[in-house]
């Protein structure tokens, strides 16, 4: 279904939210040729969140009292509901059962063999009519969902509706929320229910179940198949007294095999199983898939960066709370500032009417936390410099030592250097003709 047209099931996602052309006269034909009178709606003006959902019964706030009321003309005996069939996410419209327009629609003559026609065929063309019934979109904000259907006056409607937070469903794969009653008209009892807390309404259930497109058995993999377990390793001790013991990464970020023979092993077992025992076979189909975690997952992907930032938070504050901690444990051993006393009464410091109190353990810990703030600072700029400058950190000599990004960075600066330098002495060493209409300075003429 092309984008625009109207829906029976709300999408996953909120693509509708965006402009599928680049501008609201692109696509239109000219006014001369006959064309559907569809109004463009800013992105920024369509509901974000649709409440109101095909399935779901609800009343008309405008329109002709023979479409609004029960008895066409007045409230009193209640409100007529109608289901809604479509959305047109894109123009903010719903299509209801029963709110029709009138269409043109050409009667066509009864053909010459019209006797030797089927009963069927007959009827066909004896019940023409020069119109045809097609829904009419009604505007989002011109209905009010019906919470309770008991076609009379008693029945209770949604006057203001508030949503929960916007979350994605990992069982249906799509974004989805939760809608509540925060204003109902109806009975008194209805409202004094809406009082005390909001009233969760239910979606509308669909017709039929989603179901998920068939795989392909030539291109895609079928969902069954996708959620089971195809990586199965071995026993550590039985991959030991074997040579496949060197394939074994040591961590999630080991570098390949430095043999080459093992990747063209794997490459060939494709193509040539038959060079290989079956043991080989076995063990490097199943260990060399461990070194594509790199390609099939990078340590820089949005989520591991995230995690890794959270983690080095976590072990932060874990550090400024033991700095905390170990100051204050050092403040009580040393005496609680039991020597501060003395040490005001000397000459030689010369405090004498000063009053000074004895810190405490606040004042202590959080005297510990901010040296230990500063210094975490001044590492983290160290380290963020070295980076910067392509350094890399050797767990050896514990230092930083240059990179290959360092290297490279020094060979340009060097070359700007040589280059500036190049061009210092070529401006000294200048030396101009004298012409004709010339004034040339001495220490620059040429000899």
């Amino acid at each position: 279904m092309p984008p625009g047209d109207p829906v029976v099931r709300i999408p996953r996602g909120l693509q509708y939210l965006t402009s599928s052309r680049p501008n609201k006269f692109a696509g239109r034909l000219p006014s001369r040729l006959p064309h559907a009178t569809t109004k463009y709606v800013q992105p920024r003006d369509r509901v974000r969140k649709w409440n109101i959902r095909p399935g779901d019964r609800v009343r008309l706030t405008s329109g002709t009292p023979q479409q609004k009321f029960q008895n066409e003309k007045n409230s009193e005996e209640g409100w007529k509901t109608y289901e809604v069939k479509q959305v047109d996410l894109e123009r903010n419209r719903v299509f209801l059962e029963g709110i029709n327009n009138k269409k043109a629609n050409i009667i066509h003559a009864k053909p010459d063999n019209f006797d030797s026609l089927a009963e069927g065929q007959k009827q066909s063309y004896n019940e023409q009519k020069n119109f045809v019934a097609t829904m009419r979109p009604v505007h989002y904000s011109n209905v009010q969902l019906c919470l309770e259907d008991k076609s009379g006056p008693d029945s209770t409607f949604v006057s203001r509706m508030k949503t929960g937070h916007t979350h994605f469903n990992k069982s249906s794969q799509r974004f989805d929320w939760r809608r509540y009653a925060a204003k109902i008209s109806g009975p008194l009892d209805a409202q004094a229910q809406t009082d005390e807390a909001s009233v969760s309404i239910a979606w509308p259930k669909p017709n039929k179940p989603y179901e998920f497109p068939k795989a392909d058995p030539d291109l895609d993999t079928a969902n069954d198949l996708t959620l089971d377990n195809s990586l199965v390793l071995p026993n550590v001790e039985s991959l030991i007294s074997t040579d496949a013991a060197d394939l074994f990464p040591q961590n999630i970020n080991a570098p390949p095999p430095s043999n080459q023979d093992y990747p063209d092993a794997y490459l060939e077992t494709l193509v040539k199983p038959e060079k290989f025992q079956r043991n080989e076979i076995n063990y490097i189909d199943m260990l060399m898939p461990l070194y594509l975690s790199e390609e099939l997952s990078p340590r820089f992907a949005k989520t591991k960066t995230y995690k890794a930032y959270r983690a080095r938070r976590e072990a932060e504050e874990i550090d400024r709370e033991k700095a905390g901690n170990a100051a204050v444990a050092a403040w009580e051993a040393g005496g609680r500032d039991k020597g501060l006393k003395e040490a005001m009464e000397l000459e030689a410091v010369g405090l004498e009417g000063v009053f000074l109190r004895p810190r405490t353990r606040e004042e202590v810990r959080e005297a510990a936390i901010i040296d230990f703030d500063v210094n975490n600072e001044a590492v983290r700029k160290e380290v963020n410099t070295a980076v910067r400058e392509g350094k890399l950190w050797d767990y050896e000599l514990s230092q930083w030592i240059d990179g290959p990004k360092a290297q490279k960075i020094e060979r340009k600066r060097s070359r700007k250097e040589r280059k500036a330098r190049k061009i210092s002495e070529k401006l000294q060493n200048l030396r101009l003709e004298e012409g004709k209409n010339m004034v040339v300075p001495p220490a620059l003429r040429a000899v």
